[in-house]
């Protein structure tokens, strides 16, 4: 993907007239027709928005920041912070306490991802460099490693799997030692004796015992958002980011360091570290205090499995 914008098939003028008038029933029916080859709204929403960027910046100073995945704080204001489980927070978590154990990936593909910090520094840094910009032109900055600290799925998920052990959540219902499937076949396979079955039998055991039952309803959920993020993990994405990486290199050396954007100063297994020690806290709401107790659970699980 480049660093331009690219013609949409409808004018988002048009969209958001129809959204006033057309009722549920009639936005769902034409709704798949219109996403195509979109995977979700959400990504269409993004085209459209960057449409009508484009549009207003005949008239006014305008940029797009095109952010990759992102994902939680790296430096500041606070190491790991994040406050959702959407995409790979939402898988580590689901991997980490052992309900997801398949995820359709191609484990040789690179993840482009941004740490949430460095994606608010680069929109800062692109407001300054459009307000001193004297053309008129919308300038795009794609924020992505790309060439500049390559990582592949695969090698994301054996750091995750080292850290998993050493830093584990609380309540683990099994060994998180899931794997990476690279067709849907397989990957089907496995969800439906790996997610589903142990599911329904959890739950049967919970009704039993006269108990709230919940992890069917949890596994559906997750399988909703694997297929949000199977999206992205299944393809090849090339982003140029030229203008990316001559945005953090017109900054001063002063304004390098509090504006930081540069992946090559991070260390990806710390990283990965921050992410899990951040997910454990802030959304799980697990003291670091209980990690010996997890430790000595993993332990026991791991000798069980093995």
């Amino acid at each position: 993907m480049e660093e331009k914008t690219y013609p949409v098939p409808v004018d988002p003028e048009d969209i958001m007239r129809c959204v006033r008038w057309m009722d549920e029933d009639m936005l769902d029916a034409i709704t798949p027709r219109l996403l195509s080859p979109h995977p979700n709204t959400y990504t269409y929403s993004k085209r459209l928005a960057e449409k009508l960027v484009e549009d207003y910046g005949k008239c006014m100073p305008v940029a797009i920041v095109r952010p990759s995945i992102v994902t939680p704080i790296w430096k500041e204001p606070v190491a790991g912070w994040v406050d959702n489980l959407n995409g790979p927070v939402g898988l580590l978590v689901g991997a980490g306490k052992g309900v997801i154990r398949s995820m359709y990936c191609k484990g040789e593909y690179h993840a482009e991802v941004v740490p949430v910090d460095m994606a608010i520094n680069a929109m800062i840094a692109s407001a300054w460099k459009t307000a001193n910009n004297k053309e008129k032109i919308v300038q795009v900055y794609n924020l992505s490693q790309s060439e500049v600290k390559p990582v592949t799925w695969k090698e994301v998920l054996d750091m995750g799997r080292m850290h998993i052990n050493e830093y584990p959540f609380e309540g683990v219902v099994w060994y998180p030692d899931g794997n990476m499937r690279s067709t849907r076949l397989a990957h089907n396979i496995c969800v439906i004796f790996l997610h589903f079955l142990p599911a329904y039998l959890i739950d049967f055991l919970m009704l039993i015992f006269r108990q709230k039952r919940f992890m069917v309803r949890i596994q559906r959920k997750i399988q909703d958002g694997l297929e949000v993020l199977q999206y992205f993990t299944t393809r090849e994405w090339k982003f140029i980011n030229k203008n990316f990486l001559s945005l953090h290199n017109s900054l001063s050396l002063a304004d390098q360091r509090r504006f930081y954007m540069d992946y090559s100063y991070i260390d990806n297994e710390e990283y990965l570290k921050t992410i899990i020690l951040g997910a454990r806290q802030f959304c799980m709401k697990e003291d670091l205090s209980s990690l010996p107790r997890a430790r000595k659970h993993m332990r026991r699980y791991s000798n069980d499995f093995y």
